[in-house]
């Protein structure tokens, strides 16, 4: 966030889409930064740390910051439980943030969850990790941006993830103005031209095969 010149302490709220390695192992440092201000000085009264995300949510937080002994100090010294606030959202919910209004979705990747986003300037959906799932096409329905994983090429389909063919698929459905490609697996080195070339006739107003650091304004 630094390197892309986003105050960490700027932003409102965390959303997680499931518990893998790769999706919360920035959670610890995000835990211990947030009790200090933007100078690094500890303080006195952090706003709150908003972490939304699917059931089982605040118990992983319990084993982060309480049962792992070398990571107690959060709570025993830091205090995270004062600054932390947990919700855990099901499956079809609606959560409302000031204006921003959220829907989720259950996804068939371990327990995964998709978000949808809506504020008075356009309606975001992001997939997280999942196979091609109904129950994400139907959340994303009439968004204006789509982002969504593209883990592995067809022929290399590992896991519960989403393939360029399946995921051509998934945007002919859908039919967001704007996709956003992510979660891109090694496989892909090199190859980035033929998820475009898959996704090219589908209507799209922009598209966007996201790497590390991408910044897309919205």
């Amino acid at each position: 966030m630094r390197r892309v010149g986003i105050k960490p302490q700027d932003i409102n709220a965390v959303f997680i889409t499931h518990f893998h390695i790769d999706h919360v192992a920035d959670l610890i440092p995000l835990l211990m930064l947030w009790a200090y201000d933007v100078d690094g000085e500890p303080s006195p009264s952090p706003k709150p740390l908003r972490l939304i995300g699917p059931p089982g949510l605040a118990k992983l937080l319990q084993s982060l910051t309480v049962d792992i002994e070398a990571f107690a100090y959060l709570t025993k010294t830091m205090g995270c439980q004062r600054y932390t606030f947990v919700k855990e959202m099901v499956d079809g919910e609606v959560w409302h943030l000031s204006s921003l209004k959220v829907a989720s979705a259950f996804v068939e990747h371990y327990n995964g969850v998709a978000f949808r986003f809506e504020t008075s300037e356009g309606t975001i959906v992001y997939s997280g990790d999942t196979v091609p799932d109904a129950r994400l096409v139907k959340l994303a329905k009439g968004c204006d941006i789509l982002i969504h994983e593209c883990s592995f090429p067809h022929e290399r389909l590992l896991g519960k993830h989403t393939s360029e063919k399946q995921l051509a698929y998934i945007v002919s459905d859908i039919r967001p103005r704007v996709l956003v490609v992510n979660h891109l697996y090694p496989a892909w080195r090199g190859q980035e031209e033929r998820i475009e070339k898959a996704l090219k006739n589908l209507g799209l107003e922009k598209l966007v095969v996201a790497k590390d650091f991408t910044v897309i304004e919205i």
